[in-house]
């Protein structure tokens, strides 16, 4: 099978990334730093042009899914979650115990970030992602403002997907004592079988954090491949690139044969198919030639009301080619 179901970096690390990386496995014997000041220091060196932080401003987890259940165990009493988006918002919050009010973001297949007042009242964690997963679309930085003004409580804004559009409000953190910025290395980095994530936020926050994370959470390789990686940061510039022009033109195509791609600025694309039934045979023709994708009525992933839509994560070109080529067929 080709899988285009989960959204991690199709392509591999780069080869001088990799070799970097062997020549730490032989030190495994060891327990990581424990405080991560090197992967930390390294961070804040590439958030520099951004913001300028210390290494009291992060904090780092295993994977970003581990850092989503730090921040909900912190601040999550009521999470205000919108609609469609990353599941785990909503599972950390069921695994904590705590309560969720979930808002409808979509509209006539357009995602609109516009919380209720009230509920922005209510909540002690409002959640944001930026680039939406799964339906790919930007927030605005005007409207990430709005809501952490609004807020009564802890905003979370998730990143993950950050090296693709470069926008961030990372630059808020000083001035903004209620906010949080998670970014991942999975996605982007192409290292999501090591599990790297970070939260970045005021020293006050990141410590409630720290008090409650388990000693060495990340893994000694882990720690050491997000150094090597941020250090080759210029080689994977090209991959992103690469994997942004095979997306939008698989979008056009998509749009070409009659269905409606959602915006590329991530490594995935959402499809709208305008009808359930199309995007049920859709997903069973795939299967069938092949290639596996993420259905949107699956609530594994992400939650909201998607019975008609398909994501696909952005492959390799041939790949992308073969799932035109079912679709017209």
């Amino acid at each position: 099978m080709i899988d285009l179901a989960i959204a991690d970096l199709k392509f591999p690390p780069p080869g001088i990334v990799i070799r970097e990386l062997m020549r730490e496995i032989s030190k495994i014997n060891y327990y990581p730093s424990g405080d991560y000041l090197e992967i930390k220091q390294a961070f804040c060196d590439y958030l520099r042009p951004d913001v300028s932080l210390g290494p009291e401003n992060l904090v780092f987890g295993n994977g970003l899914d581990e850092i989503i259940d730090l921040v909900t165990r912190v601040w999550g009493g009521v999470n205000l979650i919108p609609a469609p988006t990353f599941s785990q918002y909503s599972m950390a919050a069921a695994r904590s115990g705590h309560r969720e009010i979930s808002s409808n973001m979509l509209h006539q297949g357009k995602y609109d970030l516009d919380f209720d007042e009230a509920d922005l009242r209510k909540a002690s964690l409002v959640w944001i992602c930026n680039p939406n997963n799964p339906t790919g679309d930007l927030i605005s930085r005007k409207k990430i403002e709005q809501v952490i003004n609004s807020a009564r409580g802890m905003v979370a804004v998730d990143e993950c997907y950050y090296e693709y559009t470069e926008k961030t409000v990372v630059d808020l953190i000083k001035d903004c004592e209620n906010l949080i910025v998670l970014r991942s290395f999975s996605k982007n980095f192409g290292i999501a079988g090591l599990r790297l994530g970070v939260a970045i936020s005021s020293p006050k926050n990141i410590m409630k954090i720290e008090r409650i994370r388990q000693p060495f959470n990340v893994n000694r390789l882990a720690e050491k491949a997000g150094v090597i990686v941020l250090r080759h940061k210029n080689e994977y510039k090209k991959i992103w690139q690469r994997v942004l022009k095979i997306g939008k033109k698989f979008a056009a195509e998509i749009k070409r044969i009659g269905y409606r791609p959602f915006p590329v600025n991530a490594n995935f694309v959402l499809v709208d198919f305008l009808d359930e039934t199309k995007a049920s045979e859709a997903y069973l023709k795939l299967k069938e030639g092949g290639i596996k994708t993420y259905p949107g009525w699956s609530e594994e992933d992400f939650q909201g009301s998607l019975n008609q839509h398909i994501r696909f994560a952005i492959g390799a070109e041939r790949d992308m080619n073969l799932v035109v080529k079912i679709l017209k067929s």
